[in-house]
């Protein structure tokens, strides 16, 4: 039902690239775990690397280790994606230095263990999973555009297949909270605002992708009681993927000239798509979670690209 691979950690083909230093590369959440080690590795591709998260000291950190590979152009963008005011500031701040991007990841995201609301008011699992990710995308969607061709890279789950995403209950206001629910629905909706920017972004030249990169030692669940103890943190380590070697699955989308004009697929373990939940195929449930999502975010109008296939549709 997953397209679940087995958990050992296996070794990646390198991927064929064409990431040159003036290939400008964003990443979200990129001072842990799958972020960081993506960045790291684009840094040694040889890319410009935009690190975007909300401790300075951490992008710091990430950009020293960069710097030790011989690629100084690495830069730190702070936002903390349980604000949308400070992702609108954070989106501003990389197109006016960064008017061309040609790789954006969406790969930052939490796992609250108990129902909290954002600066926004929204539940915060659904706020930093998907409606900052959102808003972002949207609103770097014009720089996208001046890149072309380029990709988005959206980093969801294999918990996506067991999410159902509640669009009259999105934040759990009245179902009984469960942080395994909030997950995988949050998840769920990466998955559709994939399939769903995809369709809206045909003929942009913008390639929408996501990847399922399998179960992997992070620190995403560090609010749970069951991943704090440090016996069982080498556990997990011992039989999850690494974060460098979910990264690798997550750079290789983001670069192989093999998936050149390919878009609206789910990738995990290689460069063959697996298949996509089945509740992701829903386009009415698809449609309904993008108005929504553009609502709470006051991003009706997000650019001309999207506007595009709204009216070749109609």
């Amino acid at each position: 039902m997953f397209d679940l691979e087995p958990l050992a950690k296996m070794p990646q083909a390198t991927p064929t690239t064409s990431v040159s230093r003036n290939r400008v590369c964003v990443v979200t959440g990129a001072t842990r775990g799958i972020g960081r080690a993506t960045a790291l590795s684009l840094a040694k591709l040889g890319a410009q690397v935009v690190l975007v998260g909300r401790d300075s000291a951490r992008m710091d950190e990430v950009r020293r280790e960069a710097a030790r590979t011989g690629n100084a152009d690495v830069y730190s963008i702070r936002a903390d994606f349980a604000s949308l005011t400070s992702v609108r500031r954070a989106a501003s701040e990389i197109a006016k230095r960064w008017p061309a991007i040609h790789v954006l990841i969406n790969n930052a995201g939490t796992n609250a263990g108990r129902r909290q609301v954002s600066a926004d008011g929204f539940e915060l699992t659904f706020a930093v999973n998907h409606l900052a990710p959102f808003l972002l995308t949207t609103l770097l969607v014009p720089s996208l555009a001046a890149g072309a061709p380029s990709r988005i890279v959206n980093v969801t789950s294999v918990f996506a297949h067991l999410g159902e995403v509640e669009v009259k209950d999105i934040m759990f206001e009245r179902r009984r909270y469960s942080s395994t629910r909030a997950y995988n629905q949050s998840k769920l909706s990466t998955a559709m605002f994939t399939i769903e920017l995809a369709d809206r972004l045909a003929g942009a030249r913008i390639a929408v992708n996501c990847v399922s990169p399998g179960l992997v030692a992070t620190d995403l669940m560090r609010e749970h009681w069951w991943f704090q103890p440090r016996w069982l943190r080498s556990l997990w380590s011992t039989w999850l993927l690494s974060p460098e070697n979910a990264a690798e699955r997550v750079v290789q989308v983001a670069t192989s000239e093999a998936l050149d004009g390919v878009s609206g697929k789910c990738f995990a373990a290689t460069l063959r798509p697996v298949s996509l939940p089945r509740r992701a195929r829903d386009a009415a449930v698809r449609q309904a979670l993008w108005d929504l999502s553009a609502s709470l975010t006051n991003a009706e109008s997000v650019s001309p690209a999207l506007r595009a296939s709204e009216s070749r549709e109609a």
